[in-house]
């Protein structure tokens, strides 16, 4: 069983970029492809962002996210024992860039199952 990582949440990062998610669909084993409408990113420096190469089990969660901008965000995270998501990411285009990150989700910061 996969944690539910479908609806609005945030991803807080370290360089102080904030990036919007809103994951529609969650297939059973985790997975959700990039459908139009069923999932998008936002972030106010980067722009608009493609979702692809998407996957959350029950310990971890991982994405590409590839930006207006022209940057490509790979995120990799994982739960821990309550339910809440940390992580690093880099960017794929400028590997150097590397930053920390948590997720938030209102009212919690937890994630449940799927």
């Amino acid at each position: 069983m996969s944690k539910d990582v479908r609806g609005q949440w945030q991803i807080i990062q370290t360089s102080g970029h904030v990036v919007d998610l809103n994951i529609g669909d969650e297939d059973a084993d985790g997975t959700f492809d990039d459908n139009v409408g069923q999932k998008s990113a936002h972030e106010r420096f980067s722009g608009d962002g493609r979702i692809s190469d998407a996957m959350a089990t029950d310990d971890e969660f991982v994405c590409l996210i590839s930006w207006d901008n022209g940057a490509k965000g790979r995120y990799s995270g994982r739960f821990d024992f309550q339910g809440r998501l940390t992580g690093v990411c880099h960017d794929e285009v400028h590997p150097s860039a590397v930053a920390s990150w948590f997720a938030r989700r209102p009212p919690s910061d937890e994630f449940g199952a799927l």
